[in-house]
């Protein structure tokens, strides 16, 4: 368990590599079970800064819960709830009594918000909070190695972010052949980033905006790159938002 009840205390993405490969949910029913085909109709995301019911009121953070993180990785993340302080993403590093993986963010006003990672996947977790539009539309990415779970931090909470059909939105890492990868870049040209599930195919690159709008998202329109630079393929094989990667700026529940 990673936390116990305590005494209170106070890349960018180039824009031509946006690539598909989401399950989002929006496939023809007949499609195999987490498959997900390419949507065609431009969508945007919000251009707006995340809505004040996501975070602590007058900008004073989100209230301090007298939590405290025992048994986890940590390191530095944005600041989420609004506070103009920098917040801590957490994972455990071991398992639940359900084999499910905890995370979340410690909030510098003192909040512990969390939620668990379910997975067969034999691999560590990793997790990544991320700002999908740089306006303040924060998400968790969070994978278990096969694939990436997208979550939304809302109301001073982490919530699951459901596709149409009222399933956690996924992206695929490979692992069942409809995604490589996931990226954050302005794929429509609107000024404002969007989310995006990549998919790399040898110098094929497709990228397929996710149209989120707080914790419900499906799929956009598409784009691919039949001749793609290295560089840009390699990217789609990565999780990333911006200028953070989950290698690099992540936390993982184990080596």
């Amino acid at each position: 368990m990673v936390i116990v009840r305590r005494t209170p205390l106070l890349a960018v993405l180039p824009a031509a590599l946006l690539i598909a490969g989401c399950s989002s949910g929006d496939e023809d029913p007949a499609a195999s079970p987490g498959s997900a085909t390419t949507a065609t109709t431009t969508v945007t995301t919000t251009t707006a800064a995340a809505p004040p019911s996501t975070r602590g009121a007058g900008g004073s953070g989100c209230p301090a819960t007298g939590y405290a993180l025992t048994g986890t990785n940590s390191a530095p993340t944005l600041d989420v709830d609004g506070d103009g302080q920098a917040d801590t993403e957490w994972i455990a590093t071991q398992p639940t009594g359900d084999g499910s993986v905890q995370f979340g963010v410690q909030t510098a006003s003192g909040a512990a918000i969390s939620a668990n990672l379910a997975s067969a996947s034999p691999n560590a977790r990793s997790v990544l909070v991320a700002d999908v539009t740089g306006n303040g539309e924060f998400v968790v990415l969070a994978s278990d190695g096969r694939a990436v779970q997208l979550w939304a931090i809302s109301d001073c909470a982490i919530v699951p972010v459901q596709n149409p059909q009222g399933q956690q939105y996924t992206f695929d890492l490979g692992f069942t052949g409809y995604g490589t990868g996931v990226g954050c870049a302005d794929v429509d040209g609107d000024g404002v980033r969007d989310l995006v599930g990549l998919q790399a195919d040898g110098v094929t690159v497709t990228s397929t905006i996710v149209a989120l709008d707080g914790s419900t998202a499906g799929n956009g329109a598409s784009t691919t790159i039949s001749d793609a630079a290295p560089a840009l393929a390699d990217a789609a094989r990565s999780v990333s938002c911006g200028d953070l990667t989950l290698a690099d700026d992540g936390v993982t529940s184990g080596p």
